[in-house]
């Protein structure tokens, strides 16, 4: 799965969707915006940021879907009388679940990364189904991201791999001399193209993967096993009949008693 939905969200990027690009970073100016404009009361820079976050997971899954160029006007979508507190009250309820998952002593951060997993399709869940409440989205979320988490863990990471490992090159290479302040460029362009692209990329890599999970066929459930006819059972032998006596042999006959002589007592 993790090839098809690369080859599928490079073949998107490959339209060259710029102003979704430009949306993108419009909401990741906004979000810092909110975080810093509140900064005194922090629980309303978090909403403010969730409904922005909410509605980019939107326009990503739109434009995904239909390859229609998005507004502008759709960053604001979760700002809704309808939509907004069950937005911001849902993506609250997530947060706090993976924070108190990642306070586990020692093995809370592999705990915090794995509920992050699994409650990835939350954002989807409360902009498209309000029937869903608030507290039951990551319930719904970790249910359709069950046996997905480890293919969209290392989807993520393939990237940053990849990423990490041209810098390390780079690196080593701008340490030559002479030719090592090309090097350096080159690795300077990269952070920077990172830094622009990465929230464009995973973006739509990860509403690829909630399309196609959610249009994949289900899994059939194993057939059960067909009744085994019982073993046939011994039949009884039968009855063993006397043998017959050999042909020309005729049966013994039991011998008579003599007769008693004369004058002997009976």
């Amino acid at each position: 799965m993790i090839g098809s939905i690369y080859k599928k969200t490079f073949a998107f990027l490959g339209k060259r969707p710029v102003r979704l690009w430009g949306i993108s970073l419009l909401c990741v100016f906004l979000s810092g915006a909110a975080w810093a404009g509140f900064a005194a009361v922090p629980p309303a820079g978090f909403v403010v940021a969730a409904a922005l976050e909410a509605s980019m997971a939107m326009i990503f899954l739109n434009c995904y879907r239909t390859g229609l160029e998005p507004r502008t006007t759709y960053l604001f979508s979760a700002f809704t009388k309808e939509r907004f507190w069950h937005v911001a009250g849902g993506l609250a309820w997530m947060s706090l679940w993976i924070f108190l998952w990642s306070l586990i002593p020692v093995a809370g951060l592999v705990f915090g990364v794995m509920r992050a997993y699994e409650y990835r399709f939350t954002p989807y869940i409360l902009m498209t189904r309000p029937d869903v409440s608030a507290t039951d989205a990551i319930r719904v979320s970790k249910e359709e991201t069950m046996g997905r988490k480890t293919q969209m863990f290392w989807a993520d990471m393939l990237v940053a791999i990849v990423f990490w490992a041209a810098c390390f090159i780079l690196w080593l290479l701008a340490r030559l001399p002479f030719v090592g302040v090309l090097f350096w460029v080159l690795l300077f362009a990269l952070e920077i193209f990172a830094v622009l692209f990465a929230t464009l990329f995973y973006g739509v890599l990860h509403a690829a993967f909630y399309v196609e999970i959610k249009t994949a066929p289900a899994a059939p459930e194993d057939a059960p096993a067909e009744d085994e006819t019982p073993e046939a059972t011994e039949t009884p032998a039968e009855d063993e009949t006397p043998e017959a006596p050999a042909e020309g042999e005729a049966p013994e006959t039991p011998e008579t008693p003599a007769a008693p002589v004369e004058g002997e007592p009976l």
